[in-house]
């Protein structure tokens, strides 16, 4: 995948000032590794980085250079400008984008932490009513 870094430069450059624009792309790269389900020694490994130093990448511990963007982009297989502008309010289907909308976005909310924690419950008393069906379709075939 190129990108042209001038273009990049552009990007960042017409970006609204935060207090720490490092720490805001560290933010939203953590979030994207996220999704994406890899874990930051996963992340480490593809980079050749060791796994303190790619977590200092998503700390906003260290600088991040267009080099390096764009190499986290290549390992998350979004482009440079998905990250740049990676808004947690939208979730997109990163692995699957058929699935989606033509620009990516599948919805535009958040869950809340009660709405997140109760889905989580749903899901983890499914997983184990499946188990214990597996286990009851187990016994009856040994029958």
């Amino acid at each position: 995948m190129y990108f042209c870094p001038y273009s990049l430069y552009i990007h960042i450059m017409n970006t609204p000032k935060e207090p720490n624009t490092t720490f805001r792309i560290a933010e939203k790269i953590r979030k994207l590794r996220e999704i994406k389900g890899y874990k930051q020694e996963t992340m480490a490994k593809k980079m050749g980085l060791t796994t303190n130093g790619y977590g200092k990448i998503e700390r906003g511990e260290s600088a991040i250079t267009v080099d390096r963007l764009d190499q986290i982009a290549q390992v998350l297989e979004v482009s440079t400008l998905d990250i740049l502008q990676f808004d947690d309010n939208f979730v997109y289907n990163i692995t699957n984008m058929h699935h989606s909308a033509t620009n990516g976005i599948v919805n535009n909310y958040s869950l809340s932490d009660d709405e997140r924690t109760a889905l989580m419950k749903q899901i983890t008393s499914m997983q184990q009513l499946i188990e214990n069906q597996n286990r009851l379709i187990a016994m009856l075939v040994k029958k």
